[in-house]
């Protein structure tokens, strides 16, 4: 927004299928909110509004659109400002820690695209609804950041047009489970693991985050996922490069890492983890877990070793200015 208004807007799937948006504005403003809702983030038709508020009541039930699977909400308030939301966790049966990660603002005040790029948990664990969800988002690019292994023995049942592996290089955490289960290994032994990972990961990988972001640069390519096995790790470094190339606040990239803790469930990965001492839990969740630090140390590092992100995008990455721009013209709401 040009002038110091601000509005939050968030937006929720209740189990009942219905959709809480809620707003607030700083400082507080009077007047009326409309409610838009569409199929379609792209298209909203505004001569038909679903609802018309007074903005101080903050909040609205809205029933979804049921043939469509999934609602998008344009909320304009005072016929002045113009927020598009919806639900950023989608529903899901068999695919884990699955998100829309449209909404965030960044430096600028600019936001993500709703239903342009998500991220998520392996796919190969995707149930028959899973798939038809999938289908409803029209989902174009898949990118897997599996290795080889990993795709061989859980193979993507999901065919979408386009799918590009790009298998980075990094330790995974099944290979600790047998020190984990002798407890040579402690919940603060994952921590410096978690750290050491992220660093190989950013360390090593310039040429696959090189191929990711060309293909994020090509407009054709969207709506496009981004996956690996629980879309903690690979997949969460990768989606904190993008936020970061979008200019979006770091506490925004911090809240978005952190967010798998919600959304996976240790205790359904680990047969009879319940069955272990209590120490060994606590080290299996640590595994499982997105710890602050481990994505903190890491673009600290990067900063101190080149300077700004901005030098690192550029001599790293390759990915100049002009492209930077490009990939927020794809990505960001004018």
């Amino acid at each position: 927004m040009k002038d110091n208004s601000k509005i939050s807007v968030v937006c929720d799937l209740m189990p009942n299928g219905t959709y809480m948006i809620k707003w607030e504005t700083f400082p507080p403003m009077e007047g009326t909110v409309k409610i838009y809702e569409s199929a379609s983030p792209d298209s909203f038709n505004l001569s038909s509004p679903i609802a018309e508020l007074d903005i101080q009541k903050g909040y609205q039930r809205v029933l979804g659109m049921p043939s469509s699977g999934r609602s998008y909400f344009q909320l304009i308030f005072n016929k002045k400002y113009s927020i598009i939301t919806t639900e950023r966790v989608l529903p899901t049966q068999g695919i884990s820690n699955f998100r829309d990660i449209g909404g965030y603002e960044n430096k600028e005040g600019k936001s993500i695209k709703w239903g342009k790029l998500y991220r998520s948990g392996s796919i190969a664990m995707a149930t028959k609804r899973d798939m038809q969800m999938l289908d409803m988002l029209k989902i174009e690019t898949i990118i897997d950041f599996r290795t080889q292994k990993e795709s061989f023995s859980f193979p993507n049942k999901y065919k979408a047009p386009q799918v590009y592996n790009m298998p980075l290089r990094g330790n995974r955490y099944d290979i600790f489970f047998d020190e984990i289960l002798s407890q040579r290994m402690k919940r603060m032994d994952i921590l410096s693991y978690d750290q050491s990972v992220f660093t190989f990961l950013l360390e090593n990988n310039s040429d696959y985050f090189i191929r990711l972001f060309d293909v994020l640069l090509e407009e054709k390519n969207y709506p496009i996922i981004i996956y690996c096995s629980l879309g903690k790790d690979r997949t969460a470094i990768a989606s904190a490069l993008i936020l970061a190339a979008l200019d979006i606040e770091s506490d925004l990239i911090l809240d978005d890492y952190l967010m798998s803790n919600e959304l996976i469930n240790y205790h359904a990965l680990v047969r009879n983890a319940q069955a272990y001492p209590r120490e060994v839990q606590e080290t299996i969740t640590a595994l499982f877990s997105a710890h602050k630090e481990t994505i903190k140390n890491s673009f600290d590092a990067i900063i101190s070793d080149y300077g700004s992100m901005d030098n690192y995008f550029e001599q790293e990455l390759k990915l100049t200015v002009s492209k930077r721009e490009k990939l927020k013209h794809i990505l960001l709401y004018e």
